[in-house]
């Protein structure tokens, strides 16, 4: 599918990348099948449309031993438990979208208290370059599995998330930024290669406890209330940005 709007499509773009391949997390799309094969690889998944936004439609799966599962959605504080994979996945199909759905590989992404946690770059181009025009932290309420400001998320600065958040070093939390500030250069590279007008990019980025950078998706209308939430002035840098960039 050559199609903007799928984040598998985006997903295979990049992973042509020699550079950012290593930092993409296995996806694939849904069915009963592969959600087996993920599930034996892997501790817990996410479900998510093919081509939605803001969390919505998000699902997370974990394995609790070889023969209970547990399914959460973006909306529920408390999983649901299955004793077979197979009625999970029957009832998953009555509560989902009805769009094309994905699996991808969950990644323990969190703070030192447990709470999911990841980083937004928003690139714009601006007058033919590309400038990073914001950079913020989302942290999600506990126990629950998305950080966006609609599933309840928690707009944090990224240095004081790094530090006090995950304790990282002065030294590690500046050498994190500007990595992620690297990589999602690159991958905007790589889109813009593919789709030049295209005038601005929101990448989500989660760290895991190794401190690998795994780019979770590249979102072609990257909204500012994560900004809004965080500060006035980072919200109008966005809205400067996104003015400029069109």
């Amino acid at each position: 599918m050559d199609n903007i709007i799928s984040k598998q499509h985006n997903k295979r773009l990049l992973q042509q990348d020699p550079l950012l391949a290593p930092h993409l997390p296995k996806t694939l799309p849904l069915t009963l099948s592969n959600l087996d094969d993920m599930l034996k690889r892997y501790a817990f998944v996410y479900l998510k449309p093919d081509n939605s936004c803001q969390g919505k439609g998000l699902f997370r799966v974990d394995r609790l031993d070889p023969f209970h599962y547990a399914l959460r959605s973006r909306e529920e504080h408390r999983p649901r438990v299955y004793q077979s994979l197979h009625t999970l996945y029957t009832d998953l199909l009555k509560h989902k979208m009805r769009r094309r759905y994905l699996i991808q590989r969950g990644i323990r992404s969190q703070t030192l208290t447990g709470q999911m946690v990841d980083i937004r770059v928003h690139l714009s181009r601006v007058h033919g370059k590309w400038v990073v025009a914001g950079i913020v932290g989302r942290v999600a309420p506990h126990r629950r599995i998305a950080t966006n400001a609609y599933s309840g998320g928690k707009s944090v600065h990224v240095y004081p998330l790094l530090t006090k958040g995950m304790g990282y070093t002065h030294h590690a939390a500046l050498a994190t930024i500007d990595d992620m500030i690297t990589l999602s250069r690159r991958a905007v590279a790589v889109m813009t290669a593919r789709y030049p007008k295209w005038p601005e990019y929101g990448l989500d980025i989660g760290i895991d406890g190794n401190g690998h950078l795994w780019i979770y998706e590249i979102n072609i209308k990257p909204g500012g209330l994560v900004f809004k939430n965080l500060s006035a002035k980072a919200y109008r840098r966005i809205l400067l940005m996104h003015r400029l960039a069109r």
